[in-house]
């Protein structure tokens, strides 16, 4: 078969119109635009995210790039605790990431800081400001966010999607209950039962038919990435005081090593609470990292006021 022009012809072509997000109404005071493409992966399906936008905003709004829990080997982006916020007048954007089984490390990671390239990119067609982008995650998907935070733009694997060359740099950071170092976690379990079903999500994460070497499992550490990063955005953490899936001690020794290199840490310890508790979701935990986000915000603002408006 040939073009009309005579030359061969190529492979049928979307019509665009088709994939042009349209906007919903599903959230109080919010307006959704549902499975955005971010990054289209040759020889996979088309990675695509959530972006939900104050239904009134005066300006550009702030956003955060949301990545969900799971395991590494569920979930879905319209899970987690930030449903309130564009109502507060932050966007989010939650995203869908490539889930072992799919892949394996360092692939989600990438698909992470992609997603984020693409809200600093296109952000602005959704009136979202680019100074102002935050990153949440959840579980797993606070591993996958902090790893793509403290990368200083350096990939950990092959980058995807269309914006490459922007940066992925985020103003702040809030993690619920991360995992932030997979040795740790397999030394920590309580029971033999707890440490296989660590040892099994690890090794499908990571793609590895063994129990990992130390060396693997030291260079996945985010605590690791954090003290090598040359940048280190504000962060908020969130964790059970009785986590029986992720010790406490995950987020604290993180919020350590953040202040041992002169970074900014807070973290938010709630009692009695186990691994994604429905509490996590309450205003309780859930304005503490809102008011977080606000002020680091505003600050940056004054400063950049006091500066002439000059970015740092």
């Amino acid at each position: 078969m040939t073009e009309p022009g005579g030359g061969p012809a190529g492979p049928p072509l979307a019509n665009p119109r088709l994939a042009q997000p349209h906007p919903v109404r599903v959230l109080d005071d919010t307006v959704s635009y549902l499975d955005i493409r971010y990054a289209v992966v040759t020889g996979w399906r088309p990675l695509t995210l959530d972006l939900h936008l104050p239904r009134t905003a005066d300006g550009p709004v702030p956003v955060v790039v949301y990545a969900h829990g799971g395991g590494f080997v569920g979930g879905l982006k319209e899970m987690g605790p930030w449903a309130t916020l564009p109502a507060r007048g932050i966007a989010v954007a939650t995203v869908g990431y490539r889930l072992a089984g799919e892949a394996v490390h360092p692939d989600p990671i990438e698909d992470v800081a992609a997603a984020i390239r693409w809200v600093q990119a296109r952000g602005g067609e959704y009136g979202l400001d680019g100074d102002r982008v935050a990153g949440w995650g959840s579980s797993a998907g606070a591993y996958l966010m902090a790893r793509a935070a403290f990368c200083d733009d350096i990939s950990s694997g092959s980058p995807i999607g269309e914006h490459t060359r922007v940066s992925a740099r985020l103003s702040a950071l809030v993690l619920h209950y991360p995992v932030t170092d997979f040795g740790e976690l397999l030394a920590e379990a309580s029971t033999v039962d707890d440490r296989e079903a660590a040892a099994t999500m690890i090794r499908a994460f990571l793609g590895v038919p063994a129990e990992p070497s130390q060396d693997q499992l030291a260079a996945t550490s985010v605590v690791a990435a954090a003290r090598r990063a040359h940048y280190r955005p504000p962060v908020h953490l969130s964790h059970g005081a009785d986590d029986r899936r992720c010790n406490l001690q995950q987020s604290q020794r993180l919020h350590e090593a953040l202040l041992a290199q002169g970074g900014e840490s807070a973290l938010l310890v709630v009692p009695g609470a186990d691994h994604a508790d429905p509490v996590f979701s309450t205003p309780a935990v859930v304005d503490p990292a809102v008011e977080f986000l606000l002020t680091g915000w505003t600050r940056n603002l004054l400063i950049d006021h006091d500066n002439g408006g000059s970015q740092t």
